[in-house]
């Protein structure tokens, strides 16, 4: 009998839809809705009467906002991606009402059947900040977007016209968060030859009044890089052909980040055929394996050397280097994701 199963669609329907949330519960229902000899899925906002699930499945925590039940309407699993707000706290301020609803998440938590994660480290940071025990806890790696592959040249071309990108160049994509160590990739570039540029690509690349785009402006002067970085915001969330393109098009794709719960682009950028430059910790290391360029500390200086290694390669090295990460990133697929997530579903069963 298949195991019915509520999956509940809120990340689907407001602003988490192109956010990581949204993207993991787009990808992850979709895998299910595959499974239908073990499971029976249904989508929705809320119980419906007419269906009788199972468990129900949360896919989404969110610390600060009372997203979780406190009281439980059956079995439940709840997907907590990372808990980076917490690491960093002087640089995520929330408030009394916040710091409430955090109180009350935890609460909730210890109601749960199960708490799936990405990587083996955020499994150790839930246990430590939000006091889940560890059995409890099951790590369950995510995949890449299935749709960004190796475009042709061409559609390299036509992109790189549109978005009137830069012929060198190196790439990030993201938000801005504080852990995404902003300043330290668009320093990288003082240390590099002046005819390569940033691309920055992310909705959250605009004047604003919050500190972090007041870091990414005041890095910009200090490093005198105001004419050697580009932000893209307007590319839609669902323009796959135009993301490969652009992935395809860097020099290498930068994961600057001194701590990320899983890190998605990553495999994206495997999957385009880029290579990847990124910092020895959290799960960095979990996705990547030995498929990218892996530098000690999160630092511009590390970040260039790590640039200039990629500029002395000979044609043959890049191919073999591109061949070997494509076939890593290969490996992560949403049906092995919902295969796992099953595999939580039967144990709590």
């Amino acid at each position: 009998m298949p195991i019915k199963v509520l999956l509940d669609s809120s990340p689907l329907h407001n602003a988490n839809a192109i956010r990581g949330v949204g993207v993991y519960t787009r990808f992850l229902s979709q895998a299910l809705a595959k499974k239908k000899t073990e499971v029976e899925l249904m989508l929705a906002k809320k119980l419906d009467g007419s269906f009788k699930p199972d468990l129900i499945h949360y896919p989404f925590f969110d610390l600060f906002f009372p997203t979780l039940p406190l009281i439980k309407k059956g079995r439940t699993v709840v997907t907590i991606h990372d808990v980076i707000p917490l690491l960093y706290p002087q640089f995520y301020k929330v408030g009394k009402r916040g710091r409430l609803s955090l109180v009350k998440q935890k609460l909730a938590l210890k109601n749960v059947d199960a708490v799936i994660t990405d990587s083996e480290s955020s499994k150790t940071d839930i246990a430590k900040h939000l006091g889940v025990k560890m059995e409890k806890i099951h790590v369950v790696p995510l995949a890449g977007n299935p749709e960004i592959k190796a475009p042709s040249d061409d559609t390299i071309k036509s992109t790189a016209r549109k978005y009137k990108l830069p012929q060198k160049y190196l790439l990030y994509v993201g938000d801005i968060n504080y852990n995404k160590n902003l300043p330290q990739l668009i320093k990288t570039l003082k240390f590099l030859p002046k005819d390569i540029k940033l691309v920055c690509l992310g909705k959250n690349f605009f004047p604003q009044d919050i500190p972090e785009w007041q870091w990414i402006e005041a890095q910009i002067a200090l490093s005198d890089v105001a004419k050697r970085v580009k932000f893209i915001t307007n590319l839609a969330g669902n323009d796959a052909l135009a993301l490969s393109a652009i992935y395809a098009g860097a020099l290498a794709y930068i994961q600057p980040s001194i701590y990320e719960g899983f890190g998605l682009p990553i495999l994206e950028a495997m999957s385009a055929g880029t290579p990847v430059i990124c910092a020895d910790n959290s799960s960095l290391t979990e996705v990547t394996s030995r498929s990218a360029i892996v530098v000690e500390e999160a630092k511009a200086e590390n970040f260039a050397a790590g640039v200039e290694q990629v500029l002395v390669w000979k044609r043959t090295d890049r191919k073999k280097f591109i061949e070997r990460a494509s076939k890593h990133a290969a490996k992560f697929t949403w049906a092995k994701t919902a295969a796992a997530t099953i595999a939580v579903y039967r144990k709590i069963i």
